[in-house]
């Protein structure tokens, strides 16, 4: 096999380790897998079916809880077992499935651990005796034994980790892909074992059963890694044929994949076909997992991943480094108002030299450290100090990057003037541009510099560049200033005094010109007249001068320099509402606290508030107005200080030419640059402001604990908790409640369907009982409960809290389980995920299983289930509100350094990671690695004996990773003894503390010392850190080891190794007292804001004391009405807020107020806590409550403008009557207006607007998607008079009774079922152009039927479905979007999948048939048939936790028109 093939399948292999399907655990349980279309059971191992709840270990054993007080989850046999699946699986599927999440059971240990955490004792044996000499000649050569330490001496084995810190060059790291250790079987599949004995004949026929068992093995789903599910698998072999096509891609041979040689019939022959990745995906596919040649040299060198990313990094030049510190130390001193000159002697510049050299500098050996920002926190403290905190070192990373194009900018403008100086004479003389390059500072000081050169060298500049680039010729363009400069007219512009140099210079200088020209201008004109050229009088003559003098004044950078500095230091910012933005932008509109901003200095803008002012002014609402605040006298002061000053006659006609000229020069040109210049250095704070919001957002979200389980009082378990989830989802009257419970390692053990949990208790009796059965078996230590209603928490939290308080005094259950709210954010993004979806299929596992899943992992480990969205989703996390108007790159750098700070601080078990797939989320994030780093080392892992590490020197030993890799990341790497039997391995203490290998000796030293051993105990050790052990596991120890005077050890380090260790010492004390303790803050759930928030969707902005809302009565007492808000909430009005009858207080509600009224109610108070809200029914006609407004918002303004608004209404209403609707919703507008209004409003957002068709019609405009909106017409009978509304709306023939009836149960049902076409896999953006050529390409290089969907933007709601079939060309049928389900071949169906399934068995009928596209088959079926297929439906157990999979022969066949469910 070629280098490159082999790649491939390298790569391959790797693709599936990081991919890999579901635990096994996960496949099998807590779901109710259904029989295939033709009868067949899956492939996977028998599941034993339960009605209610499927769990794989049914005999009630647990097999799958790591308990906290036992060595070890893995046993020997499980190891084995394992080995063998995974090279099953990888033969088959080119995927290399994960270890069991959960072992078997071992005998609990009854060691107790000192102090807060159960430790294992490890075993002192060596490890490492399988070393060859190569590896340990190298671990040799980097040996750091040489230190010497007072009072330590002892002898040190080869394989000390700490020997890999040599300066002498480590063995580079191989591109083939050859590793040590690990790979001795790797190319096992790829030779022919021909030998001939007596076992030969027992080979072959094992390999041909192999051959055999893999052709089966094409029925399985090896999409799965793309996130194709089991059911769309199954569904596209049965339509498109897929063994006939890709077997040959999977297998590499024909049909006759075993054929017999010619001369010797027993001997079978292999026919084999090199796959590469190309024949199985296509390129974009390839470059989205990572797979390309490029990926595979990041991969492969010896540099950390993010650093590669970021581009090439020069060497630094003698010097260069302190430059860069000054240039970011001067901007990072402004960001954060630090009152120092950025010089090289300031104490905080030389801390970013340092860091600077950390990262990208060379040491002694010429050699780069490549040292990230987590490592240098961690390990190079002692040369920051206190001076950097972790945000400025990440600036520091981000500003260097930006220095260096500086850096190259400049070197380039220099040279280029260089060469344009070998063809000037006057370049040649003049050293103006050298200096002000010399005294650049930022980017637009070389941009200044480079327009300058263009205006004044053009020619030679041509020139210049048409040397480099001898086939590259600038297109000439001739300006103005070129014609004049052609005629002389130069000459002329001397006269004037008012070089652009000097003009600049004077005005900063406060110099005063005395010296004035002794001709007039129009005299000094005369000279330079050409009777047939552009200057034929004197007066174009002077026009002439005066373009030239203002071009070259504009253009100068002294002058740029200037104005720009006054432009940052004293400009301000004024806005004035459009007249579209005066209509639109009211007091709900998020750009209303800007509307009227005046006067505000830009110095004031320090949020991300500009990036709104921009987008509004994008939008054409408002207009803003940058200028200087005293813009006038600024410009008289340049004028006065360009002028003549003579005293005499003479200075007023040239006076008046240089008033001209710098008026030009100012407002025309120069102005409106800065202006356009500040407007982008705004911006560009702005984003980077919004940037660190979300990055600070997300760490606050992820930098928490998950639930600790405490064994007792002062020991907790190392394990993560096994958790019980939740919930009813929407929590609608009909809607069943799911229960989930996951092991450890978040694996799945089983869930729950309760159809008729939240009935009367004697009704959802066995569904209760279930649900303590489930609790008793697993035993869970946590319940996390979620939803998306109100009654969530008023209904489901209280019943449960009552079912189990019942259950534990029957002592049906033993431990009195905590209720923990669980904010969902993250799992309604988990829950539809390609990810989810790959992990737990559609087809067994409902959408809120998958939610249920998040949710739990979320307890167990917030990171982890955080991390498990980048990059893919988490744009889809909320983080801050300005988050979408930044670019995707800047948010996800944002994002990523988040990960990178919070998971560095608590570290990865590395072992977990590399079995468990959805626990390896944040190995990515450890500093030195990403993604594909990441992804290199469980790949690696997984292939090594027993697919675990047992020491972070394995990490070079195995070649896992280089020097520089294993310096960042190996201190952040956990190796931890909880997944280890006692005595399975030899490991080492230090390699479960955040204590860096290059510091072990350190460690060893201060345990030593501590125990006040003599140097030649310490010398008779076996084990280097046996004396760790012995600090760890005594009080009395660890107080010596406090004791120790760490300051003189660091004195003596300094002394001895010039190098800093005073705050490294105290954290290998604090590690060893306390090793890798969770600083974070410990779980407490939700707080009641967050349960508010995630159950209302309600803010403290949207819902706040004083607003207005619209309430439906529920029950009406004698003294209280009973409220519904359209949220959820539960609204209570006391009979003093009540409308006055008559003048008089009522006595009594009953009879003034009837059920199921519609009222507008104004908030008095909202009780988070109860999840109610105190209304009012009075004064809900004021105006709302005030709006939270910039500082600089001019209310006078406002009412100028109200007024005048008001006056214009007035007239209007006097020249035509117009009906007003009584509703929130509506507003005065026509449906252009209702459109601009809805713009920016999210999908689903309604206006209830006037009809051209008269008073007995109204129309709702409500947005689809961004620019598709949908009108409907609302036809009113049974009207009191003209100008009211009618009591009977009619939309299509159906009835409805109130507006806000057409909205739950006609806007918002179609609305959802639009969003939910939206977000299926099949729906694509593109226009029906594009998709005929997607459609047509995917067909084309998959040879298979191939189809997708599109919205109809002709047609709000309506959709195309595009196919094509191979030896077709492409179609398109249109799908109807109805509140009541999809429309599609005269058909109504429930789900997009449905219809979807009902679509591809209706083209499969057509296939075998010969229909036309399948319409006359699906329209001519009988509707008895398709009533029968539906009551066979809804004759199944409705409790059965199928997942509403039906059965086959019915699935996707919708009930005939006229017959479907729920048709008024």
């Amino acid at each position: 096999m070629s280098d490159s093939e082999s790649a491939h399948e390298e790569a391959d292999r790797m693709e599936g380790v990081t991919t890999a399907a579901a635990p096994a655990e996960s496949e099998g349980e807590g779901d109710l897998r259904e029989p295939r279309a033709d009868g067949e059971e899956p492939a996977s191992s028998p599941v034993k079916k339960r009605s209610r709840a499927v769990s794989d270990d049914e005999s009630g054993e647990d097999v799958s809880k790591p308990s906290g007080v036992r060595h070890g989850m893995y046993s020997e046999e499980d190891e084995s077992e394992e080995s063998e699946e995974e090279e099953t699986e990888a033969d088959r599927h080119f995927i290399v499935d994960d270890a069991e999440d959960d072992a078997e059971e071992e005998e609990p240990s009854s060691a107790p651990h000192r102090r807060r955490r159960k430790k294992r004792r490890r075993s002192l044996s060596d490890s490492e005796s399988d070393l060859d000499a190569d590896d340990l000649d190298l671990v040799h050569e980097n040996t750091g034994g040489s230190k010497k330490f007072k009072r330590l001496r002892r002898k040190v084995d080869d394989d000390n980790v700490g020997k890999i810190f040599s300066d002498e060059d480590e063995a580079p790291i191989r591109a083939d892909n050859q590793r040590d250790g690990y790979d001795e079987d790797d190319m096992d599949d790829f030779i022919i074992d021909d030998e001939e004995g007596e076992g030969a004949e027992v080979d072959r026929a094992e390999k041909l059963a192999q051959r055999k068992k893999e052709r089966a093995s094409l029925g399985q789903n090896l999409g799965r890694n793309l996130g194709i599910s089991d059911e769309q698998w199954r569904d596209a072999q049965h339509l498109f044929d897929f063994e006939v096509d890709y077997g040959w891609a999977m297998h590499g041979k024909t049909d006759d994949a075993m054929d017999l040689d010619e001369n010797e019939e027993d001997a079978l022959v292999l026919k084999n076909k090199a796959v590469k990745l190309t024949d199985l995906y296509e390129p974009s596919e390839i470059e989205a997992k990572m797979l390309t040649d490029q990926d595979e040299i990041i991969r492969v060198n010896d540099i950390p991943e993010r650093s590669q990313l970021r581009g090439d990094m020069p060497v630094p030049e003698p010097g260069e480094l302190e430059r860069a510190a000054v240039y970011i130390g001067r901007q990072l001193f402004v960001e954060k108002h630090i009152a120092e000159e950025p010089v090289l002697s300031n104490v905080r510049i030389q801390s970013i030299v340092k860091v600077l050299e950390y990262m990208r500098g060379e040491d002694e050996k010429q050699e780069r450290s490549h040292f990230e920002v987590p490592f240098i926190l961690a390990h190079r403290r002692d040369y920051i100090q206190d001076l950097l905190d972790r945000n400025d070192l990440w600036r520091v990373y981000d500003l260097d990057f930006q220095f260096v194009a500086f850096e190259q900018k400049k070197a380039n403008v220099l040279q280029l003037y260089k060469d344009i100086a070998k063809m000037s004479s006057i370049a040649a003389e003049e050293t103006y541009v050298p200096e002000m390059l010399e005294r650049a500072q930022s980017i637009e000081d070389i941009t200044d510099v480079s327009q300058y050169i263009q205006l004044r060298f053009g020619t030679e500049l041509a020139q210049a560049e048409h040397n480099r680039r001898p086939t590259f010729k600038r297109a000439k363009r001739v300006t103005p200033y070129d014609v004049a400069k052609a005629a002389g007219i130069e000459e002329l512009v001397q006269l004037f005094s008012c070089d652009a140099r000097q003009i600049g210079a004077s005005v900063t200088a406060s110099t005063l010109k005395t010296e004035v020209p002794d001709v007039t201008p129009e005299e000094a004109a005369k000279k330079y007249i050409t009777a047939r050229g552009a200057f034929p009088n004197p007066q174009r003559v002077l026009e002439g001068a005066r373009l030239m003098l203002a071009t070259e004044m504009a253009a100068d950078p002294t002058f740029r320099a200037f104005v720009r500095k006054v432009y940052t230091s004293d400009a301000i910012l004024n806005i004035t509402p459009t007249k579209k933005g005066g209509r639109e932008i009211d007091h709900h509109h998020p750009f209303y606290p800007f509307k009227f901003l005046t006067g505000k200095f830009l110095w004031e803008f320090t949020d991300g508030q500009f990036l709104q002012i921009m987008e509004a002014e994008q939008k054409e609402l408002i207009t803003v107005e940058i200028k200087i605040s005293a813009e006038d006298e600024f410009f008289n002061d340049v004028v006065r200080r360009s002028s003549f000053n003579s005293g005499s006659a003479a200075d007023g006609p040239w006076n008046e030419q240089i008033l001209k000229v710098l008026n030009y020069a100012c407002r025309e040109i120069l102005f409106p640059q800065i202006v356009r210049w500040q407007k982008e250095r705004l911006a560009s704070a702005a984003k980077e402001h919004v940037a660190l919001q979300c990055q600070l957002a997300l760490e606050k979200k992820i930098e928490t604990q998950g639930f600790v389980k405490k064994i007792d009082a002062d020991h907790f378990d190392e394990w993560e908790p096994r958790v019980l989830a939740i919930s009813w989802g929407e929590g609608a009257a009909n809607a069943s409640t799911y229960a989930v419970v996951l092991n450890e390692t978040g694996g799945m053990l089983q869930w729950l369907k309760l159809d008729q949990f939240r009935g009367p208790p004697d009704y959802r009796g066995r569904d209760v009982a279930d649900l303590i059965k489930m609790i008793a078996r697993h035993q869970p230590d946590v319940i996390a409960i979620a939803g998306m209603k109100p009654n969530t928490k008023t209904v489901l939290h209280r019943q449960l809290d009552d079912i189990l308080q019942e259950a534990l005094a029957a002592r049906e259950i033993k431990v009195d389980l905590r209720i923990f709210f669980v904010e969902d954010d993250v799992a309604r993004i988990y829950m539809n995920s390609e990810r989810a979806i790959r992990e737990f299929p559609e087809k067994s596992h409902p959408p809120l299983v998958r939610y249920l899943v998040s949710l739990a992992r979320r307890v167990q480990e917030p990171t982890m289930e955080v991390a498990g969205l980048y990059k893919k989703d988490i744009s889809r996390l909320k983080l801050d509100p300005l988050q979408a108007l930044i670019p995707e790159e800047k948010f996800e750098w944002a994002v990523e350094k988040g990960f990178v700070n919070v998971v560095n601080k608590i570290g990865v078990d590395i072992n977990v990671a590399a079995q468990h797939p959805h626990r390896a989320t944040t190995l990515q994030f450890v500093a030195g690695l990403g993604p594909r780093k990441a992804q290199a080392f469980l790949a690696k892992i997984s292939r090594g004996s027993g697919g675990r590490l047992e020491a972070r020197a394995q990490l070079i030993r195995k070649s896992l990773c280089g020097k520089r890799i294993f310096m960042n990341c190996a201190s952040f790497i956990r190796v931890r003894a909880r997944n280890f039997s006692k005595y399975e391995a030899n490991l080492e203490v230090l390699d479960d503390t955040r204590i860096h290998p290059e510091d072990y000796d350190l460690a060893r030293k201060m345990a030593a010392d501590a125990l006040e051993y003599d140097e030649s105990a310490i010398a008779d050790e076996d084990d280097p850190s046996v004396h760790i052990t012995e600090v760890m596991e005594s009080e009395r120890n660890l107080q010596k080891l406090a004791h120790l005077d760490i300051d003189e050890f660091a004195e003596m380090l300094e002394r001895r190794m010039k190098e800093r260790k005073r705050m490294v010492l105290q954290d290998i004390m604090n590690e060893i007292m306390n090793p890798f303790r969770d600083n974070r803050p410990p779980f407490t759930g939700a707080t009641p804001s967050e349960i508010f928030a995630m159950l209302t969707h309600e803010t403290d902005e949207t819902l706040a004391d004083g607003s207005i809302v619209s309430v439906q009565v529920v029950r009406v007492l004698e003294r209280l009405l009973k409220c519904r808000l359209n949220n959820g909430l539960d609204g209570l009005v006391h009979i003093s807020k009540v409308p006055l009858d008559r003048g008089m207080q009522p006595t009594s509600l009953v009879g003034l107020y009837n059920e199921d009224t519609l009222l507008q109610a104004r908030v008095l108070k909202v009780d988070k806590e109860k999840m109610a809200v105190e209304l009012s029914l009075r004064d809900v006609g004021l105006d709302p409550p005030p709006v939270k407004v910039d500082p600089k918002f001019d209310r006078r303004r406002e009412e100028d403008e109200i007024t005048a608004q008001r006056n214009i209404d007035v007239r209007k209403a006097k020249s035509k009557q117009v009906r007003q609707i009584q509703h929130p919703y509506f507003k005065l507008m026509d449906f252009k207006t209702a459109n601009a209004y809805l713009a920016d409003k999210q999908p689903g957002a309604v206006v209830i607007r006037p009809s051209t068709k008269g008073n007995d019609h109204f129309s709702i405009t409500w947005k689809v998607d961004e620019g598709c909106f949908a009108h409907v017409d609302v036809v009113e009978t049974n009207k009191e008079n003209d100008m009211a509304l009618g009591k009977v709306l009619t939309i299509e023939g159906e009835r409805f009774s109130e507006i806000d009836q057409i909205i739950a149960e006609y806007i918002e049902p179609t609305s959802r079922r639009v969003q939910s076409m939206f977000a299926h896999p099949k729906y694509q953006r593109k226009s029906r152009e594009e998709m005929d050529r997607f459609i047509a390409d995917q067909c084309s290089s998959t040879r298979r039927s191939a189809y997708g969907l599109i919205l109809d933007r002709e047609q709000p709601c309506h959709f195309f479905l595009i196919y094509k079939h191979p030896t077709m060309r492409p179609h398109k049928e249109s799908v109807v979007v109805k509140h009541k389900g999809y429309v599609f071949r005269k058909r109504m169906f429930s789900s997009v999948d449905e219809m979807l399934r009902y679509f591809k068995e209706d083209e499969a009928r057509r296939a075998q048939g010969g229909g036309e596209h399948g319409r006359s088959s699906g329209a001519s079926r009988s509707q008895g048939g398709t009533s029968s297929a539906h009551h066979h439906q809804s004759s199944r157990p409705h409790h059965a936790s199928s997942g509403g999979a039906p059965p086959p022969g019915s699935y996707g066949r919708a009930p005939a028109p006229g017959h479907y469910a729920g048709r008024a």
